[in-house]
């Protein structure tokens, strides 16, 4: 890690200035111009960053918007092409899966990086919260969207592994291209940078960007009325994003951080009894449980399991929602405390999901019935059961009828 403080602190919008080191980010700054063999890249603006990449905004020459995912120089990205490039030899590609245009790599102060490029997708958060957009009519579909990229993925042997969550979802924006980027640009003002002033002089001064810009929501811009007044007709298509921790079924597993939030009980139980010790390689069904997740944070605009953390107040959590100890985590569970004398039945489950009925119905302006949250309701629970042997497939889960219904959500 670069010991190096600047003047000015970043906040939680910007990433760290100790990623701009050997091994780490690629310094980007706005106009920059990336190429491949195949075209040319100008960045425009942030779209967001990760543990191990960043994501710029860019336009190529002949005025398409593209996303950039720049990847630091000490991950290992050739696996994600893998990834994409199996998924193209097995036509067709999902629809419900980003795709992957051109990838190329980028010498940098900092190392070699790859870069990958995307169609642009915005995130859902954005535009269907259902107290506030009328994105939400689009909701059902979005879910029903993401639930056959999963079920595609499977088919091809492909697992999304450790990070299937609602922030690895996004929407396809078919109408970006009509418009141009100074309209675009406008619409956000000039860029709010953080100018990076190292208090001391680093060893590298190349190694780091000269400041750090927030990241902007495309999605939020088209959705304004007198922008884009179709846009909220859709229909909305949901895209399956970030493969970085996709595994071929069956086949070797790279241990890989998991979030808690999502994560299924048979992993976490390994993560929080034997921290050090390699996870469990995940498989179709940890995935089907992380869908149940997503889905419920997207519909509800909250995590089903708050606060999320690999220790035991997350089994206990995992458990009261499933009405069920497994055998496996009997010995652990009697050995600890705040474990065992937790009530476990399934009738504590139906009140736990009873209380949540209540809590997504609440509220003058809520559009939900108590019917369609029962029904959903219903379905989640099907797939958040602690023994994956009895979860069903992301291909089943396709079909239930919850996702054929009309209204609101």
């Amino acid at each position: 890690m670069v010991k190096v403080s600047i003047l000015w602190g970043a906040d939680d919008d910007l990433e760290g200035i100790h990623h701009y080191t050997s091994g780490g980010f690629h310094p980007i700054h706005l106009g920059d111009v990336l190429s491949s063999a195949n075209a040319e890249y100008r960045i425009l603006q942030k779209l967001g960053r990760g543990a191990f990449s960043t994501a710029w905004l860019a336009q190529t020459r002949s005025e398409q918007f593209v996303a950039l995912k720049i990847c630091s120089a000490n991950s290992n990205p050739t696996h994600e092409v893998g990834i994409f490039e199996r998924l193209a030899r097995h036509p067709p590609v999902p629809e419900n899966v980003v795709k992957l245009l051109d990838h190329f790599t980028l010498q940098g102060p900092n190392g070699i990086h790859t870069v990958l490029v995307h169609n642009v997708l915005g995130n859902p958060s954005d535009v269907v919260d259902p107290a506030i957009y009328p994105g939400r009519k689009h909701v059902r579909k979005l879910c029903h969207d993401i639930t056959i990229g999963l079920a595609a993925l499977h088919e091809q042997g492909i697992v999304h592994g450790v990070d299937l969550h609602s922030d690895n979802v996004g929407i396809a924006l078919p109408t970006l291209n009509n418009h141009s980027f100074t309209d675009l640009l406008d619409h956000y003002c000039q860029p709010e940078a953080l100018l990076v002033l190292p208090k001391k002089v680093p060893e590298n001064p190349e190694a780091l960007p000269r400041y750090l810009v927030r990241p902007i929501s495309v999605i939020e811009y088209l959705a304004k009325t007198e922008v884009d007044p179709s846009f909220f007709e859709g229909p909305f298509q949901g895209q399956i994003m970030d493969l970085g921790n996709a595994i071929i079924a069956d086949e070797q597993f790279t241990p890989a951080c998991t979030p808690a939030a999502v994560c299924a009980p048979e992993i976490m139980f390994k993560c929080v009894v034997c921290p050090e010790e390699h996870a469990s390689p995940p498989t179709r069904a940890s995935d089907v449980w992380s869908l149940a997740c997503t889905i419920f944070e997207i519909v509800c605009n909250t995590s089903l399991f708050h606060f999320a953390s690999p220790n035991d107040t997350l089994l206990g959590d995992m458990a009261t929602m499933c009405g069920e100890v497994p055998d496996e985590w009997r010995s652990y569970w009697e050995s600890r405390e705040g474990l065992r004398d937790k009530d476990i039945s399934p009738e504590d489950a139906e009140a736990e999901w009873k209380l949540r009925l209540q809590q997504s119905i609440r509220g003058p302006r809520n559009v939900r019935t108590e019917e369609d949250i029962r029904e959903l309701f219903g379905m989640l629970r099907s797939m958040l059961v602690m023994d994956p042997a009895q979860r069903p497939s992301a291909a089943e889960m396709a079909k239930h009828p919850w996702f054929e219904r009309e209204g609101l959500v």
